[in-house]
């Protein structure tokens, strides 16, 4: 017996292209994303406009206490900074006087360059 009114069959769809392009496009997230070290300590930073971004740099991290950190660790010596480039990340609360100390202290080990870390308005 033949049926003439038969509804059509419904073709299933084929999803795996758009998992293919989820996939490609998590993979060339993950491989342009830059993913940088969290700062080992919260600091309140003063503002300034017309920043620039320092790369490839060591971070100096003062609390307004005057406390240094160095590689997620608080110092009281900061080593040799012979030819490196030194991000200063400073808390706004800090001492004038307590910063020019550590600036010179930055500049008699030898740093090439200082840059003041600041957040923008």
């Amino acid at each position: 017996m033949i049926k003439l009114n038969a509804p059509p069959r419904r073709r299933s769809e084929n999803i795996v292209p758009m998992i293919n392009v989820a996939f490609l496009l998590l993979i060339f997230f993950l491989m342009t994303a830059v993913i940088a070290p969290r700062d080992p300590i919260e600091i309140d930073l003063p503002t300034a406009v017309g920043a620039t971004d320092g790369e490839g740099a060591i971070a100096l991290f003062v609390q307004a206490d005057g406390t240094i950190w160095r590689e997620g660790a608080p110092t009281t010596a900061l080593g040799s900074l012979v030819d490196l480039d030194v991000d200063l990340h400073v808390a706004q609360a800090l001492d004038g006087a307590v910063l020019a100390g550590i600036l010179e202290d930055v500049k008699q080990a030898g740093a090439k360059a200082v840059s003041l870390v600041v957040s923008q308005p």
